[in-house]
C-alpha cells in the first residue's frame, strides 16, 4: 500500500532540506497493515489521531486502574493477558475499565492472536473515536515488527540536491552549484560500471539515530 504520513520541513541550507515525520493511525495503518496483517475492527473513526512515540505500549496495568506513567502516546496491544484479565471482570467493571483508557489520548488499539475484543468494548472505543484493529500475530511478534515499522517511520530525512552513486559499496554524493558538471560526473562514473543510487534529489533517512 501507499505510504501516508505528514512532514514538517525545516530548511536548513540552499541545498538541504529536512523532514520530521508527523505519523498518524491512518498512514500507519496504510503503511504497515498487510506485513503486521491487520484489520480493523468496529468503525472506521480516530484514523486522524496522531502516533507520537515510536513503540508499543500493553495497557494491563492501565486496566487495573493504574494510570501513573501511563503510555498514552504509543499503540496500545491487548494480548492473551490483557484478554484473559478482561474476561475475568464483570460486565460493568470491565466496561468502565476500558472506558477509563479510552479517555486518555491513545492513538490507536490493536488486538493480537485472532482474538475479537467484546463487542460492547468496541462500543466503547467507537464512542470514544479510537481505532481498534485486530491481528493473528503472536504479541512479541507484532510488537517487534511494529516497533520497527514505527522506527522507520519516524526516523528524520533529508533531502539533499545531488546524485548518489554506489562506488564499489559505499554511497557516494555528488553535490555542487548548479550547472559544475555534477551529471556529467555521474555519468562518466556510471560509464565506469559503478550504480546509480538517486539522479539530481537524493533523500536520505537517519535510522536510529545515527548520524
Amino acid at each position: 500500500m501507499a505510504e501516508q504520513r505528514g512532514t514538517q520541513t525545516i530548511t536548513s541550507t540552499s541545498d538541504q532540506q529536512k523532514s520530521v515525520p508527523v505519523v498518524t493511525v491512518e498512514g500507519f495503518y496504510n503503511s504497515h497493515a498487510d506485513k503486521l496483517q491487520m484489520k480493523l475492527e468496529g468503525p472506521r473513526v480516530g484514523f486522524h489521531r496522531k502516533i507520537r512515540e515510536p513503540t508499543i505500549n500493553r495497557p494491563g496495568l492501565a486496566l487495573s486502574g493504574f494510570y501513573t506513567y501511563f503510555a498514552e502516546k504509543r499503540v496500545q496491544v491487548l494480548g492473551a493477558a490483557e484478554h484473559s484479565y478482561l474476561k475475568s471482570l464483570s460486565s460493568t467493571l470491565r466496561i468502565r475499565r476500558f472506558r477509563k483508557m479510552c479517555e486518555h489520548k491513545i492513538p490507536c488499539l490493536v488486538v493480537s492472536r485472532g482474538f475479537h475484543l467484546a463487542p460492547e468494548l468496541v462500543a466503547v472505543t467507537g464512542a470514544a473515536k479510537i481505532a481498534v484493529f485486530r491481528t493473528p500475530m503472536i504479541t512479541m511478534k507484532f510488537i517487534n515488527a511494529a516497533t520497527i515499522a514505527l522506527e522507520m517511520d519516524f526516523s528524520p530525512t533529508v533531502t539533499e540536491f545531488g546524485s548518489m552513486v554506489d562506488i564499489l559499496g559505499v554511497g557516494v554524493l555528488v553535490r555542487g552549484a548548479s550547472g559544475i558538471g555534477k551529471s556529467e560526473c555521474v555519468l562518466g562514473l556510471i560509464e565506469r560500471g559503478y550504480s546509480l543510487v538517486a539522479d539530481d534529489v537524493t533523500r536520505i533517512t537517519m535510522l536510529e539515530g545515527r548520524e
